[in-house]
C-alpha cells in the first residue's frame, strides 16, 4: 500500500470518528430535560444558582435551565402561573402563598438564614445621634418619619424592614415612608437624599458602608435577630404537582444545586471566582466579604427543617404580613425533603 493510501485512509477514519463524536454529543444534548428557573433579585443570595448554571452543573445534572429575572414576589407567581417552573424564593413567601390557598412547595433550601441589613445614611444618623453601638430599639425608634428603601412590597426585604421598625414600636405603615425601589437604584436614591436609608442584601448594603456613605443599622450576617435562626431565606420552589408529574426535573435541580454547595464549602475560591465575574462591576472586595458572609449561611445539604418556615411565619405574622388567623397548623404540606440527593 503506498502512502498517499494510507493517508485517504487516515483521513476517513478521523472523519468518521468526529462524526461519532458529534453524533454523540447532538445525542447527550438531546437527552438534557429543559426547565426554568426565576430569581427574584440580583444578589449573592443565589449563589448557588449562580454557581451550578456558571460551572456547567445544571448540563451534567441532565437539565437544559432558562434562567430569568422576575422580579420580588413576581418570581413566585409566575411559578403560580405556570410560566416558570421554579423559582429561589424566601421562606415567608412560601407560608403567604400558602395561608391564602396559592399552592407552592418548597424542596431545597440553600439559605438558612437571614441575609438582611439595614443601612442609614451617615449624615442622618449624625444629626439623630444614631450609633452603631446602639441598642437596636433605639436605632428603629429614632427613625420616625424618614423615607426609606425596600426591594417590593411583600418581600422578604419589606418583611424583615418591618420586623425592624417594630422594634422600636413604629408602625411601618403609618410612622416611615417605605418605597420600593430595585438595589442599584437604592444606592442612588441613598446618595441623592431621595430615602434615608434601606434594606436589603449583600453585597448592596456592603457598597455605602465599605464607601462611607452610610452606616449599618442593623445586620442579621452580623448576628442581629438571633431568634429568627435558622430561617427559610432561600428555598427553591414549584407548584405543589410539579415534582410528582417531572420527578427526574426536580431531582436533577437539587443535584445540580448540591454540587455546587460542595463548591461554595469545599472550593471556596473558585466559587468566589464565579461570583466575581458575575459582578464584575463591583469591587472584589465587596464581593469578597458579601461571600464570605453568604457562605456562613449556606448549608452542607439542602434538607429544609420546619423550625425554619415557623420562624418564617413568625416574622410575617408578627408585621402584618400575615394575619394570625393565617397561621398554618401544620407546615408539612409546603415542603418536602422527598427528591434531595442521595
Amino acid at each position: 500500500m503506498n502512502r498517499p493510501d494510507l493517508g485517504r485512509i487516515l483521513r476517513a477514519v478521523g472523519s468518521v470518528l468526529a462524526a461519532g463524536l458529534l453524533l454523540a454529543s447532538a445525542g447527550a444534548r438531546a437527552q438534557l430535560e429543559e426547565t426554568s428557573v426565576a430569581l427574584p433579585l440580583v444578589s449573592l443570595t443565589f449563589s448557588t444558582h449562580y454557581i451550578a448554571e456558571d460551572l456547567g452543573l445544571l448540563e451534567k445534572a441532565g437539565l437544559r435551565v432558562k434562567s430569568s429575572f422576575i422580579g420580588g414576589i413576581g418570581a413566585a407567581n409566575a411559578v403560580l402561573a405556570g410560566s416558570v417552573d421554579f423559582s429561589n424564593s424566601s421562606g415567608p413567601t412560601v407560608v403567604r402563598a400558602n395561608a391564602r390557598g396559592q399552592k407552592l412547595l418548597a424542596i431545597g433550601i440553600t439559605i438558612d438564614r437571614p441575609m438582611l441589613e439595614v443601612v442609614l445614611h451617615k449624615d442622618i444618623a449624625a444629626k439623630l445621634g444614631i450609633t452603631e453601638a446602639m441598642p437596636i430599639a433605639k436605632k428603629a425608634a429614632a427613625l420616625k418619619g424618614l423615607r426609606l428603601g425596600i426591594d417590593r412590597p411583600n418581600t422578604i426585604p419589606n418583611g424583615y424592614m418591618r420586623y425592624f421598625l417594630t422594634r422600636g414600636k413604629l408602625s411601618p405603615d403609618r410612622d416611615v415612608t417605605l418605597a420600593p425601589m430595585e438595589p442599584p437604584a437604592l444606592i442612588a436614591a441613598l446618595k441623592s437624599g431621595a430615602v434615608a436609608g434601606f434594606v436589603m442584601s449583600q453585597p448592596w448594603t456592603l457598597i455605602p458602608v465599605q464607601s462611607g456613605m452610610a452606616v449599618r443599622l442593623v445586620s442579621s450576617p452580623l448576628g442581629d435577630f438571633p431568634e429568627l435562626v435558622p430561617f427559610a431565606y432561600n428555598v427553591v420552589i414549584t407548584r405543589a404537582d410539579f415534582c410528582d408529574s417531572k420527578p427526574t426535573v426536580c431531582r436533577k435541580l437539587l443535584s445540580a444545586y448540591q454540587q455546587a454547595l460542595n463548591v461554595i464549602h469545599e472550593r471556596p475560591q473558585q466559587a468566589l471566582a464565579v461570583l466575581r465575574k458575575r459582578f464584575a462591576n463591583l469591587d472584589g472586595a465587596v464581593v469578597g466579604e458579601a461571600f464570605e458572609q453568604a457562605r456562613k449561611a449556606t448549608p452542607a445539604k439542602l434538607a429544609i427543617s420546619e423550625d425554619g418556615l415557623k420562624h418564617a411565619e413568625e416574622l410575617m405574622v408578627s408585621t402584618g404580613m400575615v394575619k394570625p388567623e393565617e397561621s398554618m397548623k401544620s407546615f408539612g404540606g409546603i415542603y418536602t425533603n422527598r427528591f434531595q440527593p442521595q
